[in-house]
């Protein structure tokens, strides 16, 4: 997504997932992005890291994209992306059932897997394309929290892209196979009044989340979301929490639309 929106930000995402119980999944992730209409080379990165239980993960990524106007209405963004991730697979908490003081299957182990990824944006007047590869390097000796497969992630979607209004309507569909082991199917849409923005998302794991986004400054927005389940009744899938930050160092003057 580096240069769609051309703008240069750098943006704070929190998640917490089971509020309440011990080293539950948790992930911060900061995201730089910058734009140049001059040489056309968008410039990004992003820095992640993820906790839960015996994991801990931290990723660098560095990113770039290339836009293509293939006519008046018609816009293709190319991007690529490397880097790689840091585990940590970390068991000292746990005691050999058979006493052994220092069992070394439970001893603390760190991998480093090197990635990268491609993907592509084309964007019309009311509606958009996008898909990626974000993991194009597969693992061969190294079995971890994420199986040994190929990554996708696909979207379709339109807005009611208004010039000079500040109210936008935007709905979209994604596949993907992002997760564990399951293909994800979601319906996500968004509204855009003026004093920022409020987002509705439902899945095929049947999850639903909800948020918001608010222009608090012209520099600064502030977002929070919330995701549940509808039809599964357990405690611990209820309190999945995000905190969203955003920090607009820079934006096109020419570019009245986000």
């Amino acid at each position: 997504m580096i240069g769609i929106k051309k703008e240069a930000n750098l943006r704070l995402v929190i998640d917490s997932q089971w509020v309440g119980i011990k080293d539950a999944p948790k992930q911060k992730t900061l995201f730089f992005e910058s734009y140049s209409p001059i040489n056309k080379i968008n410039l990004g990165g992003l820095i992640r890291n993820r906790s839960r239980f015996a994991e801990n993960n931290t990723q660098f990524l560095s990113q770039f994209s290339y836009p293509i106007q293939l006519n008046s209405l018609l816009t293709l963004h190319l991007g690529i992306q490397g880097g790689g991730d840091l585990y940590e697979l970390n068991f000292d908490y746990l005691r050999s059932v058979d006493g052994v003081a220092i069992d070394p299957l439970l001893q603390k182990n760190t991998y480093f897997i090197p990635n990268v990824g491609i993907g592509f944006h084309l964007n019309t007047a009311n509606f958009f394309f996008q898909g990626s590869f974000p993991r194009l390097l597969r693992r061969h000796s190294i079995q971890l929290f994420l199986p040994n497969k190929l990554y996708y992630f696909s979207e379709i979607g339109w807005n009611s892209k208004r010039m000079g209004s500040s109210n936008l309507l935007k709905v979209s569909l994604q596949f993907h196979n992002l997760g564990i082991n399951k293909l994800v199917f979601q319906a996500k849409g968004s509204f855009t009044p003026r004093f920022g923005e409020i987002y509705l998302g439902m899945n095929s794991e049947k999850n639903i989340g909800i948020g918001f986004l608010l222009h608090t400054k012209r520099i600064l927005r502030l977002g929070y979301a919330f995701q549940f389940p509808w039809a599964v009744n357990a405690d611990l899938k209820r309190n999945n929490h995000s905190i969203y930050l955003q920090f607009k160092l820079k934006q096109n003057p020419t570019n009245t639309v986000l």
